[in-house]
């Protein structure tokens, strides 16, 4: 089955170390936000603080590309490879900034990986339409 690929997409991995990631495409990774191993799982203050300084730097990054005049990214693809909370304080943190993101830097897709096809598949995060 053929998946949907962002254009011009910012792929960032939730966690290194659990495997190696790369797009289905075979591209790496731009970055991960988190370490493995985790030194605090349950501290989501902390993971919430370092997916909110993760985010501006994205949104600081798009606009340094558009004054450039370099076209911006048109997706943010974070590929899932952690755990639950790493992922729930992210998302806390995208929302946060949702409607500024989605309006100005991009959708998010989070890739999640399908142990069948050994590849991985798309979710459309969107709370805006």
């Amino acid at each position: 089955m053929k998946h949907w690929i962002p254009k011009k997409s910012y792929n960032v991995g939730l966690c290194s170390g659990r495997h190696v990631v790369l797009t289905n495409e075979g591209r790496p990774m731009a970055g991960y936000l988190f370490d493995n191993p985790v030194d605090n799982p349950t501290a989501t203050d902390v993971h919430e603080k370092v997916c909110r300084d993760a985010i501006q730097d994205f949104i600081n990054h798009c606009r340094d590309m558009d004054n450039k005049g370099i076209a911006p990214y048109t997706r943010y693809s974070l590929y899932v490879t952690g755990l639950t909370p790493l992922l729930t304080s992210f998302l806390k943190a995208w929302v946060e900034r949702q409607e500024q993101l989605e309006m100005g830097f991009g959708d998010l897709i989070l890739w999640h990986w399908n142990t069948d096809t050994e590849q991985y598949v798309p979710q459309k995060w969107a709370m805006i339409t």
